[in-house]
């Protein structure tokens, strides 16, 4: 097939060509629609008479697309034009694997690629999917050291998602007693995969498992560091033969537990294989962390003895730091043999000495007892018991200000904890313990932590060390002590004291004596290097900025993002480059409900990353994506980048968790937020995103129990009562809805309330019940000037309308959404509200405004907009359209309030398909946590009558009609939808 440049594939345009495959040819090319580069996969229209071909082409495309994983490549569609079928993936700027070994590649660097392939094979196992193909020619490495596993292309799916398909197939290729072949599985015998990273079962065509590709894992891990493959042969006979009978030889010069690890992952047999790969990375990441840590260990003993060395009386600089100096630049690096090299002189090894014939025998036996010394103090200085370990938890005490200037008071300890936090090494116990904890003694949450009320709370949360602080006045300048004790006993551990010469250079003095600290309590020297950003960088050289910024933070911890904005703003105006209080700032304006101003102070935050710390610099990072371009998947990258740096942080565990609500992925979402929470119990978010999670798996207990839990914990937030307030609404326990109604009612966002009771209105049909509420609750919030959330309470009100027949009011409100600022949210409701009520080129404007105003956002291109677009062609009477642009986004399918399930089901009416339409309906009655006030649920009853009807079962429409009359016993009289059921049943009566 001859591909030329210009050539569009739908609204995709091709641009270059980039390689051929087994599966087809791929190009890069430009989505025009959202203006972004894509790869596409073309099968050529000849293979399309290949039905088997064919079908594996779409499989790879279904199975992949379930995945969202920042180490597997993102699909992005499915189509096909000019008889040719292709698939849109992300592009991934970088080279194959197979490209980058010219040569036996680092173990740091092969360990880091195997985890990282070791972790999208965890996550496709998880999803019922084994690849098949693990090679290094469907492994990307991306210039930022992220790795992607491409072509799913072999892949099958281990368990068939399809409800009718469960009934007829049997995940049994090899058994003879099955009549039906399964068209996810490769007949027995069939040999597929690349020979050289077959498994055993693979090259003798038996049935595989997810154990086969922890075996080509295996394979690929050993390539990399032996530059050879464990199996060779003249031809693929040869081959196959040598990985089914022969074993490979030992790694060269690799540690005994590698060489465990590559053997383990290489076994013949899958009983002794490892059988998760899970397993298998957990193997790979304690290796790769204790070789890190012994690596720089050595290192770092290597440099400090090497500048000893250079005081000799016989040594020059240049040469005594030689080691010191390779080991700065080359660490990374070193062979083994380096590396053992590099351990001798450590232990005391003599070193040729140029010129040494030549010196007096004297000073000839100076230096080699000044060797010996060495070595003594290196033997010792090898085998010291570290003073903190990377498990212990460090308590930071408010500074003790003895100077009598209050600017001091707060803004020392924010510094401080500012600057250990950019470390992997220590663990500070996070603000929300510390305020827990004091209300455990019976103290207030905001008593100052001394070094006494520091002690206790270590005694009581068995926490290692208390780290405390003090500045003194003397003369101008300023004395600072920061000393680390024994949380237990009371034994110092560190000390460091420093002076400051004059105010101004108090933050750096502080920011020094840190650094020097962190050293003494055990942290290397690559890792002290790699991160620690001057201090007056990661924060501000002023003082008074810093105060105005630590008052902020309190306020937004303490849940009043309202009260904390002018702090914020007035910290910035005092140091415009304090680029890590824009990013608390972007921060604020989103907890307040502001989201324009949030994206500005973000995008600024994001413009400025380079001065802040690493741990910061994440945090910017997640919020640029988050609230400015919305790509959920390249958040959830960086995401997990933060969880890896800094594996003790529940931060990245509760976003994660939140992300993946939104992607309707629920499973992933509570293992996220259950770590968020074992890491740190006093976070609130994290439970409000597990009741959302178990919510919408229909699990009520466990959500039910889990939002108590935080009241218990006095967790209260406005998210886990709405939760709490849902579950009462579905299981019809009104007081308990009146109690969250009151404490909300008694909040700053006391508006909140007031859209649930709308909810639950329009739910009942009682639109003008549903109206009053929202109109009050927008008044409420337009009198706090939040005008995006005004346009959100209001586009609602124009959707529901939409919903119930109600255009002409839905007209009326869409009026007043003109006036008001775009959000997502709002755009998607309006354009929902009039493709619904049939203004198709009102609604396809909007689509284009959406479009133009966010071309990167992922919910609004792969969750809303196909939603307007289905609502638009089932308008025209277009229902197979209708249905096929809905398939497309059928992975989102529980996070579109029951819509993708509602539309489908009208178009299926709309073609007399009563069995599909039925499905439909049936599964939104089914998931009813999907979206528990939605009017789609009621709805879904009238649905399923007519479905019945077009079946001619009288008897379920009956039925369904009756369900659907119960729970609009109460609706208004008005309605056009109601009054149109009416005249339907008194037919079926």
């Amino acid at each position: 097939m001859t591909i030329s440049t210009g050539t569009r594939y739908g609204h995709y345009e091709i641009k270059a060509p980039l390689g051929k495959g087994g599966m087809g040819e791929v190009c890069l090319a430009e989505d025009t629609r959202l203006q972004r580069k894509v790869a596409l996969k073309l099968l050529p229209a000849e293979f399309t008479l290949d039905a088997e071909r064919l079908r594996r082409f779409e499989l790879e495309a279904r199975t992949a697309s379930g995945l969202n994983h920042p180490n597997i490549i993102t699909i992005y569609d499915i189509g096909a034009a000019h008889n040719t079928h292709y698939i849109a993936t992300e592009f991934i700027a970088g080279q194959t694997l197979r490209d980058h070994l010219r040569q036996p590649l680092p173990l740091d660097e092969a360990l880091d690629i195997a985890l990282q392939i070791a972790h999208a094979l965890t996550a496709a196992h998880d999803a019922g999917i084994i690849h098949r193909d693990i090679k290094p020619e469907n492994v990307m490495l991306r210039g930022d050291g992220i790795v992607k596993v491409l072509d799913f292309g072999l892949a099958k799916l281990t368990e068939v998602r399809n409800a009718e398909a469960e009934t007829l197939l049997q995940d049994e290729p090899n058994n003879p007693q099955s009549p039906i072949p399964n068209p996810h599985s490769t007949a027995a015998g069939t040999v597929m995969g690349t020979a050289s990273y077959m498994s055993p079962e693979q090259a003798r065509g038996q049935r595989v498992d997810a154990r086969t590709d922890l075996f080509s894992l295996g394979v690929v891990l050993y390539e990399m560091l032996a530059g050879k493959r464990p199996f060779a042969g003249v031809n693929m006979i040869d081959v196959l033969g040598a990985i089914m009978h022969e074993t490979p030889a030992p790694l060269p010069d690799a540690p005994a537990e590698l060489q465990r690890i590559v053997t383990r992952a290489l076994q013949k047999d899958r009983a002794a294989r490892y059988q998760t790969a899970q397993e298998l990375a957990l193997d790979l990441k304690e290796l790769k962390d204790e070789l890190a840590y012994q690596v720089r260990a050595a290192l770092g003993d290597a440099e400090r003895l090497g500048a000893q060395a250079s005081r000799l009386p016989w040594a020059s600089g240049s040469d005594a730091n030689a080691v010191a100096s390779k080991s700065a630049q080359d660490e990374a690096h070193l062979s083994p043999s380096e590396r053992a090299s590099l351990h001798a002189l450590a232990a005391g090894g003599t070193p040729a000495l140029p010129g040494a014939s030549r010196l007096p025998q004297r000073a000839i036996f100076i230096a080699l007892t000044a060797l010996i010394l060495l070595a003594v103090v290196a033997f010792f200085y090898f085998n010291r018991k570290p003073v903190l370990t990377d498990k212990d938890t460090i308590l930071l005490a408010d500074f003790t200000n003895t100077t009598n200037d209050p600017v001091f008071d707060g803004t020392l300890k924010q510094a401080l904890a500012v600057h250990l936090g950019q470390s992997p090494f220590l663990n500070l116990f996070a603000d929300e313990r510390v305020r827990e904890t004091l209300r455990l003694m019976n103290k207030s949450p905001d008593e100052r932590v001394t070094p006494t009320v520091g002690r206790e709370i270590c005694q009581r949360q068995g926490l290692k060390a208390l780290l405390t602080g003090s500045i003194a006045s003397l003369g101008r300048n300023y004395v600072i002590n920061l000393e680390a004790v024994n949380g237990q006993t009371g034994d110092v551990l560190a000390r460091e004291q420093s002076e400051a010469e004059g105010k101004e250079q108090v933050m750096r003095t502080l920011g020094e004596a840190a650094t020097r600290l962190r050293e003494k309590l055990g942290e290397s020297l690559s890792s002290i290097q790699k991160f620690d950003a001057p201090i007056e960088q990661a924060t501000t050289s002023s003082l008074e900025a810093l105060k105005e910024f630590s008052m902020g933070t309190e306020q937004n911890a303490n849940g009043k993002p309202f009260a904390a904005i002018p702090s914020l703003k007035h910290a910035i105006e005092l140091d415009p480059n304090f680029v890590y209080a824009y990013g608390r700032l972007a921060a604020a304006y989103s907890n307040s409900g502001q989201p324009g101003l949030a994206a500005e102070w973000a995008q600024k935050a994001f413009d400025r990353r380079e001065r802040v710390s690493e741990r910061e610099k994440l945090r910017i990072t997640s919020i640029y994506y988050s609230l400015v371009t919305g790509e959920v998947n390249k958040y959830i990258e960086v995401q997990e980048l933060y969880k890896q740096t800094y594996p003790r942080d529940p931060v990245a565990r509760g976003n994660l968790g939140l992300r993946y609500n939104e992607l309707g992925q629920y499973e992933k979402a509570i293992a996220e937020l259950r770590e968020a929470t074992r890491l740190n119990p006093n976070l609130g978010n994290p439970y409000r995103d597990l009741v959302t999670a178990f919510t919408r798996l229909n699990r009520f207990d466990e959500a039910k129990a889990i939002g108590e839990q935080a009241l218990v914990q006095k967790l209260d937030s406005i998210g886990v009562h709405a939760g709490l307030y849902n579950l009462a609404f579905i299981h019809r326990d009104t007081a308990a809805m009146k109690q969250h109604v009151e404490w909300v009612s008694r909040q700053p966002g006391e508006y909140a309330h007031l859209n649930w009771q709308a909810g639950a209105a329009a739910f009942a049909g009682q639109w003008q019940q549903a109206r009053e509420f929202s109109n009050h609750a927008a008044e409420l919030a337009g009198q706090r000037n939040l005008q995006e959330v005004t346009a959100g309470i209001v586009s609602s009100n124009a959707e529901w309308a939409a919903v119930l027949g109600q255009c002409q009011q839905s007209r009326v409100e869409l009026a007043r959404v003109a006036a008001l600022p775009r959000t997502p949210g709002s755009l998607f409701r309006a354009g929902l509200a009039l493709a619904l009520c049939g203004a198709a080129v009102q609604a396809q404007t909007l689509t284009d405004e959406a479009v133009k105003l966010y071309p990167k956002n992922t919910i609004v291109n792969e969750v809303n907009l196909p939603l307007i677009r289905a609502a638009l062609e089932l308008q025209r009477g277009n229902h197979t359209q209708a249905i096929q642009i809905l398939s497309a986004a059928s992975r989102y399918e529980s996070v579109s309030n029951f819509y993708q399930n509602y539309l489908r089901g009208q178009a299926s009416l709309g073609e007399r398909n009563g069995a599909a339409a039925a499905r439909e309906f049936q599964t939104i009655l089914e998931h009813r946590g999907w979206a528990p006030t939605s009017p789609l649920y009621p709805l879904a009853h009238l649905g399923l009558a007519r479905a019945a009807m077009l079946q001619g079962d009288t008897a379920k429409a009956q039925k369904s009609y009756q369900d659907f009359f119960a729970l609009w016993k109460e609706a208004d009289a008005d309605l056009p939808v109601l009054i149109e059921a009416k005249k339907e049943y008194e037919k079926v009566k």
